[in-house]
């Protein structure tokens, strides 16, 4: 194997892996039907879709940043939002087939709040 090669995959394993997980983690919590007890804070639900998508979008940014791909490392902000977008549209269609758990435009707004928010906080302190 050479050199590239082997830098690539351990690479990939430090960059991308983390962030496969944590969306396999975002997964496997959306599929709970009531994953936690009422809580009655105002927006409550809200502030914790958007800290979970901060942490996605900051891993999403990492990732894309120290990626071989020229095109996804100079561009990494807006890639990373887009991905929390996404992930956060199929998240909630996920939700949408659950029992007790519905889809909301709203939740994938605060998922977009705070996938830009991780992925500007990363931006910050490791820029282009």
């Amino acid at each position: 194997m050479d050199y590239t090669r082997e830098r690539a995959g351990s690479s990939f394993l430090k960059y991308w892996i983390p962030l496969y997980l944590y969306a396999a983690l975002i997964f496997y919590l959306s599929g709970i039907p009531r994953p936690l007890p009422a809580i009655h804070i105002p927006f409550f639900d809200k502030i914790m879709h958007a800290g979970e998508y901060s942490i996605f979008g900051y891993l999403a940014a990492r990732a894309l940043k120290n990626s071989p791909r020229k095109t996804f490392a100079e561009n990494f902000k807006a890639l990373a939002i887009l991905f929390s977008v996404l992930y956060g549209i199929s998240d909630e269609f996920h939700q949408s087939f659950v029992s007790d758990r519905m889809a909301s435009i709203f939740d994938v707004a605060a998922d977009t709040v705070g996938g830009t928010l991780g992925a500007f906080i990363y931006g910050r302190y490791n820029p282009v």
